[in-house]
């Protein structure tokens, strides 16, 4: 199965059990976000004048979740398999200056083939959500971030890798990245700002 050319920005690998992980491993996540966070917020200073708080962590928790919400919402929307979405599988390549992620790394598996889109799409959704909630929920940030904003930011990707798949305008979010406070910038499509 290629995902890769229906990904337009993020490269996806298979690796066997023996390669080493690819960046960040999604497991040991919550472990270096505190490190990742830091090292962005000095690097949107260094852009921007300015890393409003709260702003690099909405990033590394969006970095984190989003290679894995795309790669499982498209194989479900493009095939009949269903990615098994446990954080041990997965890892994630990062742009070496910008630290945003570049390649999405999965080992093997027992993924499951599902031929009812429907459903498919249900159970990738499911085993997605169980992840990126561990994640968003246990995540460390400098700023009090709400479970609104956490939550919100796991349910909002896969929407999204839903609607990029389907070649829809981004769904309204729940979240939000708070790019909108840095100077220039505005309000993403989809923003709860824009209600």
């Amino acid at each position: 199965m290629q995902l890769s050319g229906h990904l337009a920005v993020l490269e996806v690998r298979v690796a066997d059990t023996g390669d080493p992980d690819l960046g960040v491993s999604l497991s040991a996540a919550v472990d270096i976000a505190p490190r990742w966070i830091e090292t962005y917020r000095d690097l949107t200073i260094a852009q921007s004048g300015s890393a409003p708080a709260g702003m690099p962590a909405a990033f590394v928790l969006q970095y984190l979740l989003d290679p894995i919400a795309s790669t499982i919402a498209t194989a479900a929307a493009v095939s009949h398999v269903v990615l098994d979405a446990d954080a041990g599988r997965w890892s994630i390549g990062l742009d070496p200056t910008y630290l945003y992620p570049v390649a999405v790394q999965l080992r093997a598996a027992d993924d499951r083939l599902l031929v009812d889109r429907e459903e498919r799409l249900e159970v990738a959704r499911a085993g997605y959500l169980a992840t990126a909630t561990d994640i968003a929920t246990r995540l460390p940030t400098p700023t009090r971030m709400s479970s609104r904003q956490r939550l919100g930011m796991a349910e909002d990707l896969w929407q999204m890798a839903l609607a990029r798949v389907a070649g829809e305008p981004p769904p309204q979010r729940r979240s939000c990245c708070l790019i909108y406070a840095l100077p220039g910038c505005a309000p993403c499509a989809g923003c709860p700002r824009l209600r």
